[in-house]
């Protein structure tokens, strides 16, 4: 696993938040491989999802609601 890499689609990902980032950036040391290998793999599909202007607004909003209610 690259964890370079990795670091790299953590900080990019359109799927995470800015508290997600750094929940992940925090913990992808103390990860095993498998679930590094399924963090990768769930980052990757996100950057196949088309992220419009509207989806991009919506989860916008909805990382908005998130942070409210924790």
């Amino acid at each position: 696993m690259d964890l370079p890499s990795l670091q790299t689609k953590i900080e990019q990902s359109a799927l995470l938040t800015g508290t997600e980032r750094q929940y992940w950036m925090g913990n992808i040391v103390k990860m095993t491989p498998e679930q590094l290998e399924k963090l990768e793999t769930i980052l990757v599909q996100a950057e196949r999802i088309s992220w419009d202007e509207e989806a991009q607004h919506y989860l916008s909003i909805a990382n908005k609601v998130a942070t409210l209610t924790v």
